[in-house]
């Protein structure tokens, strides 16, 4: 069941004197998605784990809003993202850099608000936040893959991807930031900005490493959904790091029958030595079976196209390392809150490329990578 708090503060305000009439409502919110997983790698490595986050982000969270009058509200949102499999949390990234990048010890990691951690101020006007968000690359990553960037046939397993087969520091979330989101109303247009800084001291070397600018515009009709984005972050170039440039445009079509999606993504790495460029496409569906079930189906190809002067460690140029993704999966629902699902996704890696299913044993330059999950998600 829901849990749902509403939390009337005239009585308190009274008591206080403070003679305040706005009404705010606090909501805990969550999910608990855990998997049985099946991992191939290349022809004869196998393995066998209990996992999560197949179908959603296991998670837990807490979100605020206070009437202020005259339209006029605050709120906050604090979302942290969860290891049901093992009871542990996730780190986050303070500063937007490798330095930032959270650290425990293994099983000590606590709830750490990796998703979003922020306070807002709107209106009719609009919306800013202030702290810890996604990027607005990675909003087109959730809505316009069928897989929801989750699970063993997420797009992410490309489109994440930066000057490897990982991601950086900025390619899912932003910290110090400060957001503008367009209000409500707009005639379906839909947009947001942001700034993140990666508070460096002026005058260092490295004074502009994690400032992140990025903007998203959309428009959306209920049917039809479109939308376009872009991040830019800031680092010192090294041999796998450097400026990023990541775009992405997205659509999806609900046909009634179907619902069709499309995302494109390109992503820039400027390290030293040239500049490593990705292109990333994905096309899929989400089909209704009967009145709970849902099949969902993608296919998608990476097409590195980075500067000749980038060369594997055999010598063969790194433009050469392509890779394809192709996924199915089945979702039934057994209630508005708690779903069985299973997915099944298979890459193909070519030159010395080795993009491995999330969560999945690594590949062997130019192998093969396989992941199988069959799970549970409940809400609440």
């Amino acid at each position: 069941m829901k849990l749902k708090r509403n939390l009337t503060l005239s009585a308190l305000a009274l008591a206080c004197a403070a003679g305040a009439h706005a009404q705010s409502s606090v909501t805990m919110f969550g999910i608990v998605d855990v998997n049985l997983q099946w991992f191939k790698a290349d022809k004869d490595r196998h393995g066998f784990a209990v996992g999560n986050g197949g179908l959603s982000t296991s998670r837990i969270g807490f979100r605020g809003t206070e009437d202020l009058g005259g339209g006029l509200y605050a709120g906050f949102w604090l979302e942290a993202s969860l290891n049901p499999d093992n009871g542990t949390g996730r780190t986050t990234n303070t500063n937007n850099q490798v330095s930032g990048a959270g650290i425990a010890n293994a099983g000590s990691a606590g709830i750490v608000f990796d998703r979003n951690s922020y306070v807002a101020l709107g209106g009719n006007w609009g919306e800013v936040r202030l702290g810890h968000d996604f990027v607005p690359t990675h909003y087109n990553s959730i809505y316009f893959d069928p897989f929801n960037a989750n699970g063993v046939a997420r797009a992410g397993n490309f489109t994440f991807s930066a000057a490897g087969t990982g991601s950086l520091p900025t390619s899912i979330t932003a910290s110090n930031s400060v957001s503008y989101w367009l209000p409500k109303g707009l005639g379906g247009f839909y947009g947001m900005a942001m700034y993140a800084t990666g508070e460096n001291p002026s005058g260092a070397a490295n004074s502009d490493d994690g400032k992140v600018l990025g903007a998203r515009v959309g428009w959306t009709n209920g049917k039809f959904d479109v939308a376009g984005a872009f991040t830019k972050s800031d680092f010192v170039p090294g041999p796998a790091i450097g400026e990023l440039r990541h775009a992405n445009v997205g659509a999806s079509y609900n046909f009634g029958f179907a619902r069709f999606f499309a995302l494109y993504n390109r992503v820039r790495v400027g390290i030293t030595g040239g500049e490593v460029n990705k292109d990333a496409w994905e096309v899929g569906a989400h089909v209704p079976v009967g009145p709970v079930g849902r099949v969902r189906l993608t296919y998608a190809h990476l097409n590195d196209r980075s500067d000749a002067s980038l060369l594997n460690a055999n010598g063969s140029q790194r433009a050469t390392n392509d890779a394809s993704l192709w996924g199915i999966g089945y979702v039934h629902d057994l209630s508005k809150r708690t779903a069985l699902y299973t997915t099944y996704a298979h890459i193909s890696n070519k030159g010395q490329a080795s993009y491995t299913v999330s969560g999945g044993l690594a590949a062997i330059p130019g192998g093969a990578s396989s992941g199988l999950e069959l799970g549970v998600r409940h809400s609440f």
